[in-house]
């Protein structure tokens, strides 16, 4: 990882000066101390625009599902609506058929034939009162129908002007979050030429420092003829080896460099160096569902693919694009939306604050002040405290630890 790289070369630089007859080790140290203190800001202001990328993202998965629900019932409307036209349409047409038969028996019969064809005045008012009664049912059904016709076509005209004004939220927050993929973009190419630039420094450095420790031994040999400072520079540079110790970081997640790298990867696209029981507080659940722990081992299969916001691999993933992908692997959809995964587990009683409680396939969310309702980031739990996760631009998929001091872990649990 680059700003595992810039530690190393750091520890390098400092090591081979400390060499140095008559030389102070922070000679050469200043500028690129500085440069990786600018390259941990730039860093930090990433992960915090990845973070927002993220949250936006969530919402306008929201606000185009809201749409799509819209649009589906203007449709089911338009299908009522049409159900109710041909119920009018026949019940009309029984009408005109009836009313057309009653018209040709009378002409037949004479107009009197309903009075004449009655025995007594009982059976006259009786036959009055049915035809009556047929003439008024069939108007009611009639009445009925249009009226709600009538209603089902308002109610098409309020879903219409309700879809516009859902159209214009998409297109508000598309606008939104393409904004913040801007300065993500920005940001990314910014902390890439700076690091670059720390790297040169650090070699250019590093190379002069060699230049004058080997110009030093061989002036030193001339005069004393002497071998001893040669052993001595050797323990030296078997001491920087020592650097390799920096890479029992896991994954990139938890170095501890002395440049504050450690805490700035830490970040890992969760920001707040993941989480544990005490960030979200207790909800008091123990039980985080069945996640199919199979999806461990797809998940973890993708480590060191970069990350790509949007993206559902399998080259490239964001955080909910990994775990959208891990569980479609085994059969399981999923939507691509850390806020809308963290919903599904809420909704099935899984999610548990307690780490102590979780299971190999679970997912681990984050969330602005630890809510659950303003997730930005989510990962998938590999068992023993660690999780991968697909973390930021420029780290990629990693393994990282939970860490028990997080206000901002929100919990996890099982999807499904």
């Amino acid at each position: 990882m680059q700003l595992k790289r810039a530690r190393i070369a750091v520890t390098l630089f400092a090591s081979a000066s400390l060499a140095l007859s008559g030389v102070p080790a922070t000679a050469f140290a200043d500028d690129p101390a500085d440069l990786q203190s600018k390259v941990n800001d730039a860093y930090s202001t990433l992960m915090t625009y990845s973070n927002e990328l993220e949250a936006a993202n969530n919402e306008l998965y929201q606000l185009q599902s809201d749409l799509e629900s819209v649009q589906a019932e203007i449709q089911q409307t338009e299908a009522d609506i049409e159900e109710k036209q041909q119920e009018l349409e026949q019940g009309q047409a029984e009408l005109s058929q009836r009313l057309a038969e009653t018209y040709k028996q009378n002409s037949s019969n004479s107009t009197l034939s309903v009075v004449l064809g009655a025995s007594d005045f009982e059976e006259l008012l009786s036959r009055v009162y049915y035809a009556n009664s047929m003439a008024n049912r069939d108007a009611e059904l009639i009445d009925q129908v249009k009226q709600t016709q009538q209603e089902l076509e308002q109610k098409k005209s309020d879903l219409a002007t309700q879809e516009q004004e859902q159209q214009q939220l998409v297109s508000d927050q598309q606008q939104k979050t393409e904004d913040i993929q801007s300065k993500v973009s920005e940001q990314q190419s910014y902390y890439n030429s700076l690091d670059s630039e720390l790297q040169t420094a650090l070699a250019e450095e590093a190379a002069r420092a060699a230049a004058e420790q080997a110009a030093a031994e061989e002036a030193a040999n001339n005069n004393q003829g002497g071998g001893s400072d040669n052993g001595n520079s050797n323990n030296d540079n078997g001491g920087s080896d020592d650097n390799g110790g920096s890479n029992d970081n896991g994954g990139g997640s938890n170095n501890g460099g002395s440049n504050n790298n450690g805490g700035s990867n830490n970040n890992g696209g969760s920001s707040n160096n993941g989480g544990s029981s005490g960030g979200g507080g207790s909800n008091n659940n123990t039980d985080s569902g069945n996640a199919p722990s199979s999806v461990v081992d797809i998940a973890l299969a993708q480590v060191g693919k970069p990350y790509v916001f949007g993206t559902e691999g399998p080259n490239t993933f964001d955080c909910s694009g990994l775990v959208q992908y891990s569980y479609k692997q085994v059969g399981i959809s999923l939507p691509h939306s850390s806020q809308a995964q963290c919903n599904l587990v809420k909704n099935k009683g899984h999610l548990v604050t307690n780490t102590s409680y979780l299971s190999p396939g679970d997912l681990v969310f984050w969330g602005y002040g630890g809510s659950s309702s303003s997730i930005y980031h989510v990962g998938i739990y590999i068992g023993g405290g660690r999780y991968v996760h697909a973390s930021s631009p420029g780290v990629g998929v990693i393994r990282s630890s939970l860490s028990s001091n997080s206000r901002n872990f929100v919990g996890g649990g099982s999807p499904v």
